[in-house]
């Protein structure tokens, strides 16, 4: 995992139309051309992803010919997030890609938050905190010398561990004037190509025991 949050997205990277699909949160949508966001939805959505998915996906693309504006590649978000609303996402991104011969890539949820977010001024730690269910954060630690990688922890143990950023982002609010940061869709624009991963659901761990979960070590 790298340590930065982004490397920034050269124009080569996204030459041609991108399809940004998240559902492991809300329902987040981006369509890019040559890495500029031309359409974006972004719909507070606890549930229901499955039926609104594809009309979304539909109305977003229908100003540039719908279906028939294929896309170059398909980004899809892997969590962590809702299992459900990242298979959704993830069979809607696979199928779109297959019927437009499209290239598939994967990118972490808190990627997406801490790419919106960007990078501190000073250089500081970021830590993307999002809330997730059974009363557990999701964290994930970003910077160089306190990357994290992404883990489930007790919210205890997440405000320990947020004492010891300087920043901290996501939908947890852990600290004072933390205002919630969803994963969205059209911030994967401040990523590079290198920065994605795989199409394939993320699973996290609770920490074991001898874990190092401070920014500080």
């Amino acid at each position: 995992m790298p340590d930065s949050l982004g490397t920034g997205a050269p124009a080569r990277d996204w030459e041609g139309a991108t399809l940004v699909i998240g559902t492991g949160h809300d329902l987040s949508l981006a369509l890019l051309h040559d890495g500029v966001p031309a359409a974006v939805h972004h719909e507070a959505l606890a549930k229901g992803h499955a039926e609104a998915l594809m009309p979304a996906i539909a109305a977003l693309l229908a100003p540039f010919g719908g279906a028939g504006h294929p896309c170059r590649r398909i980004v899809v978000e892997t969590g962590p997030g809702s299992f459900t609303g990242l298979r959704i996402g993830l069979a809607a991104a696979r199928a779109l890609a297959l019927a437009w011969g499209a290239t598939l890539h994967g990118v972490r949820s808190t990627q997406l938050v801490a790419a919106e977010a960007g990078s501190p001024a000073d250089g500081s730690p970021l830590l993307v905190a999002l809330a997730a269910p059974r009363g557990q954060i999701w964290v994930e630690g970003f910077g160089e010398g306190a990357a994290l990688a992404p883990q489930s922890l007790l919210p205890d143990q997440a405000r320990r561990l947020a004492d010891r950023y300087p920043h901290v982002v996501g939908t947890a609010l852990l600290a004072d004037g933390h205002a919630p940061t969803p994963p969205r869709a059209c911030a994967v624009r401040a990523l590079a190509m290198s920065d994605l991963g795989g199409a394939e659901i993320l699973y996290v761990r609770p920490p074991e025991p001898g874990d190092r979960l401070h920014a500080d070590g």
